[in-house]
């Protein structure tokens, strides 16, 4: 269950640890001036995706891959102000995004950006700023893009950051419900209008934490159109398993974001199977903060080894035999 009922009495630290402090941070120092890069990030692009809703029509969507992979000219831009900003923040820092793919983010001051995104300068330790090729990014500039061209307000932006290749950081935005997820790497917070919560699913005094599949509501990907073709038996009865073990399934677009909902405990668990990093990296690490359970599998080989993972994650309190066994049985197709 989720912890919004009750508001801390001493938020988080908000801003940079003072660059002109002569000391070397600590890891945890270090986590959480990363974790503020991700969420001063994702918040600056906000309006600018909220004022992008005003600009769209049929002829401003594309797509890639195939007619479920839609990508908006905002999508691109969105991500391009984020690189500006984590270059900036931490120069020769390497980036994976949906957009753009992998790159050395350069440095210097931000420029050129959208009129939209706010941004004022936290004053980040030098020594944060210094990390270079320690600090990778991993950033979906709007995740849930279908919903986003439609006009359903289920979307947002995902950041995470890995330090020495663990993630230790990350920040999820909801722009329409003024929502940000963010955590370093022991903490996490949900902060709406000012107001901070504990990110800590299955936590509140005297209410009952959700231990049996039957109690939570999935959040769910599976079956994808490609594994329905590939392999129609497992994507039938899996489906299948799956309603039936769950109070209710739903499918509602935006997987980092569905992962934040798992971290704060409004929806008990998630399965995804052949989602890309981006989608599930920062919502991962969320739930790993929160005290929930990941189970990460990468279906990739080759080429796209680490690029189609897998994931079944569940709130603080419930592990789901279902969900591993069907993940099992997925990994086992895809090899």
């Amino acid at each position: 269950m989720s912890t919004e009922n009750y508001p801390l009495q001493t938020p988080p630290r908000l801003t940079g640890l003072n660059p002109e402090t002569k000391r070397s941070l600590t890891e945890s120092e270090l986590a959480h001036e990363l974790a503020l890069m991700c969420r001063t990030a994702a918040l600056a692009v906000a309006p600018y995706i909220l004022a992008a809703r005003t600009k769209l029509d049929a002829a401003t969507t594309e797509t890639k891959s195939d007619f479920h992979d839609p990508v908006t000219p905002f999508d691109r831009g969105a991500e391009t102000a984020i690189s500006a900003l984590l270059g900036y923040f931490v120069p020769g820092s390497y980036k994976l995004g949906e957009e753009h793919g992998e790159e050395i983010l350069p440095g210097g001051a931000p420029a050129d950006l959208p009129e939209e995104v706010l941004f004022e300068d936290p004053g980040f330790h030098v020594d944060a700023r210094s990390l270079a090729s320690r600090v990778k990014w991993i950033v979906d500039p709007i995740d849930g893009t279908a919903n986003f061209a439609a006009g359903f307000i289920y979307f947002g932006t995902s950041i995470a950051a890995q330090l020495d290749g663990k993630t230790v950081a990350a920040a999820i935005t909801l722009p329409y419900t003024d929502e940000v997820f963010w955590a370093n790497d022991t903490n996490g917070w949900i902060e709406r209008a000012g107001t901070f919560y504990e990110l800590k699913s299955g936590n509140i005094p005297g209410e009952k934490t959700i231990t049996e599949e039957g109690e939570a509501v999935l959040l769910t990907y599976f079956p994808t159109s490609s594994e329905v073709r590939k392999f129609p038996a497992l994507a039938t009865k899996g489906h299948a398993d799956l309603v039936h073990a769950f109070r209710a399934v739903r499918r509602p677009g935006a997987a980092a974001i569905d992962l934040a909902q798992v971290a704060a405990g409004r929806a008990g668990a998630l399965f995804a199977t052949r989602v890309k990093p981006w989608d599930v990296a920062a919502g991962a690490h969320l739930v790993t903060v929160s005290g929930g359970h990941v189970d990460l599998r990468d279906l990739g080989e080759g080429e796209l080894a680490g690029m189609q993972p897998a994931i079944a994650a569940t709130s603080a309190g419930l592990q789901s035999q279902t969900l591993k066994d069907l993940l099992d049985k997925v990994e086992a197709e895809y090899r």
